[in-house]
């Protein structure tokens, strides 16, 4: 019998837009997969055989993804913040102890079986996956004592309140650490689903939930990841392209471009004819098309369906059935549904869905907003 993992795919991803405008982030494309159907994976490899996805923005999107997959349950709710959607569908959860709950914006591929392990054998009530980062100003910092039980949040902090708090607990824990994030995994016990039914103003698992159960006296311990791990928050658009550029590059252990590798660092998807000259890391996916007088790459991934005649492309990211003629592409992402007339040459720039960028074009440093479809 496998564990019940809660997936949270309800964002709206304001920090990703444009990309975010047509899709729910947890379905953009991450080198031939979406994202979640990649966190997915990853956990299914991990004991996991059991998923809920609480979704709200363009849920109805998810929800046809998935349409079909026995392990996979998706509902639609009206939530609040990531707390209020796990007790929107505490229900299909059930008496289940021990749910790992998992955000569905971030790629990372720790050992989960050891995450499990470890909550197992501290008995608390909860657990939560940190990790040591460089800069923990754009995250949640937790402190830990020297049992590694969890003692405070601080949320996104200022480099001044970070600072003092850093001078106040360094003298009272000699394990303290100011530059350990929460990484958005936890695995909590079923009581801990009772609270949250119990006190709706309970929100957000880092704001509300895990300071109430710390100030209650809750055990709530930290299991920090190995410093090998790869862990990146995909809330913005340059944390998208690393994560992206990082698989290409076979950075990110497990995670690999789907279809066949003809050549190290050369992924082409089934049915795709490809026949210009590919500089690796390069992902062409199903049924695109690259002619003899093309040159893709470095750091290309091609999505499904795309058409690339006499064009250069480079560090760039190109989403479903996007056709380029005659023309250049460098350092930017193009969404789905786009096409590149003759002689136009893009560069550091985001074209949106839908859109159509005229012949001799210049862009550069512009993002471009999807054409919305009725």
């Amino acid at each position: 019998m496998g564990y019940t993992a809660v997936v949270l795919v309800g964002g709206v991803g304001s920090r990703l837009r444009p990309l975010t405008l047509t899709r729910p982030k947890p379905l953009i494309p991450l080198v031939g997969k979406p994202l979640v159907d990649r966190i997915i994976e990853w956990l299914r490899g991990h004991g996991y055989t059991r998923f809920i996805l609480p979704a709200k923005y363009l849920g109805r999107m998810i929800e046809d993804y998935y349409r079909g997959v026995n392990d996979v349950i998706v509902k639609v709710v009206d939530s609040k913040d990531t707390a209020d959607a796990v007790r929107l569908v505490s229900d299909l959860i059930g008496s289940e102890d021990n749910i790992l709950i998992s955000m569905g914006d971030v790629i990372c591929n720790a050992d989960f079986n050891a995450f499990m392990k470890y909550h197992l054998e501290r008995g608390g009530i909860a657990s939560i996956a940190l990790k040591e980062v460089d800069n923990p100003l754009h995250y949640g910092v937790v402190i830990i004592d020297e049992n590694s039980r969890i003692k405070h949040f601080v949320e996104k902090p200022a480099s001044i309140e970070l600072y003092v708090i850093s001078l106040a607990f360094s003298r009272v824990s000699s394990r303290f650490s100011s530059n350990l994030v929460n990484t958005g995994f936890y695995i909590v016990n079923n009581e801990v689903l009772k609270i949250i039914r119990e006190y709706p103003s309970l929100m957000d698992w880092g704001k509300h939930v895990f300071p109430y159960l710390v100030e209650q006296g809750f055990d709530v311990y930290g299991w920090i990841m190995p410093p090998y791990t790869y862990w990146e928050d995909l809330g913005r658009p340059e944390n998208y392209v690393k994560a992206v550029y990082d698989v290409l590059d076979g950075k990110v252990s497990g995670y690999y471009p789907l279809g066949k590798m003809i050549r190290k660092g050369v992924y082409i998807g089934n049915n795709a004819v490809v026949e210009g000259k590919i500089i690796p890391p390069v992902y062409i996916g199903p049924d695109s098309f690259v002619d003899d007088r093309s040159v893709v790459g470095p750091y290309i991934s091609i999505e499904e369906g795309c058409e690339i005649r006499n064009s250069r492309l480079s560090y760039s990211i190109l989403w479903e059935h996007v056709v380029v003629h005659n023309s250049e592409i460098m350092e930017s992402v193009i969404m789905n549904n786009v096409t590149i007339n003759s002689g136009c040459k893009v560069l550091s720039s985001i074209i949106g869905a839908n859109v159509n960028v005229p012949s001799s074009t210049m862009v550069y440093g512009k993002i471009i907003e999807p054409v919305l479809q009725i």
